[in-house]
């Protein structure tokens, strides 16, 4: 009997070791995303040329679906996809096939759900993507998609006669000098990925820091600043650039950073 009583504590014992050691796993290894308060949101739009020969027919072209479509439905339509759901709203399609008016070149970089990302069959779709194929009919033209880094997107539509940027955009005075913008036509914040027990939500929090952004993008300008000349200059922080949302994440997990700064519905994507 005694022995069966000392096997069934020892037994107990690290059963209750192992769930706190799980329960303490999880904790440690969740990840939360928390927005930065900002007196103004961003605001996304699609870049073109300066110099482009059918600029204003684009222009007119991306204006008129932007006042035309429902944003929410769309983002909500793509966040469900990203996720492998049945989306619970419906869209209507562009059917390009009968188009005769030449090919629309649209740059992005497809690892910013749900703007822009891979479905299963590794095709580029995404919120942007379903907006330009509607551009697209408006032109009669049909549309190729071009997955590149984002940070060199701008240079490239600004080179390019006639092609689009549409990769989850801000519009701020730096782009502004090499492209020209469509009308708005969605608002967003920044968001601080780390761990679930830190949860940052101001910059000024991330003073020495190792902050991982997606290189070229609204984040990485914000972090670089305030390293800079800002609220984290000289206090040891450092801004660390990846190509991508999900590669910084993945280098945050690796504990290469401790913290992501991105977009938010990119950043509330990469926590789920």
């Amino acid at each position: 009997m005694k022995l069966k009583k000392i096997l069934a504590t020892v037994l107990a014992t690290v059963a209750a070791f192992a769930t706190f050691g799980f329960a303490a796993c999880n904790k440690d290894d969740g990840y939360v995303a928390k927005n930065i308060a900002s007196d103004s949101n961003e605001q996304y739009a699609f870049a073109i040329g300066k110099n482009a020969s059918k600029k204003a027919e684009i222009l007119t072209a991306m204006n008129k679906v932007i006042d035309e479509i429902d944003v929410a439905k769309i983002v909500t339509y793509y966040q469900e996809v990203s996720e492998s759901k049945t989306p619970s709203v419906s869209l209507t399609f562009a059917n390009l096939s009968d188009n005769t008016a030449g090919t629309l070149q649209v740059y992005t970089n497809a690892a910013f759900e749900p703007f822009e990302f891979r479905d299963d069959k590794n095709n580029i779709v995404g919120v942007d993507m379903y907006i330009m194929e509607l551009v697209a009919e408006e032109l009669n033209m049909k549309v190729q998609f071009n997955d590149m880094d984002f940070d060199g997107i701008v240079g490239k539509v600004a080179t390019e006669d006639n092609a689009v940027g549409a990769a989850g955009m801000t519009v701020n005075a730096e782009r502004l000098e090499k492209v020209d913008f469509s009308n708005t036509y969605f608002s967003t914040v920044q968001s601080i990925i780390s761990k679930e027990a830190e949860a940052f939500s101001t910059v000024e929090q991330l003073k020495g820091k190792k902050i991982g952004v997606q290189k070229g993008t609204t984040g990485w300008i914000l972090i670089d600043e305030a390293i800079k000349s800002g609220v984290l200059k000289d206090s040891g922080a450092e801004v660390i650039p990846y190509e991508n949302g999900p590669l910084a994440f993945a280098a945050l997990k690796a504990g290469k950073c401790d913290v992501v700064v991105i977009d938010e519905l990119p950043a509330n994507k990469l926590v789920k």
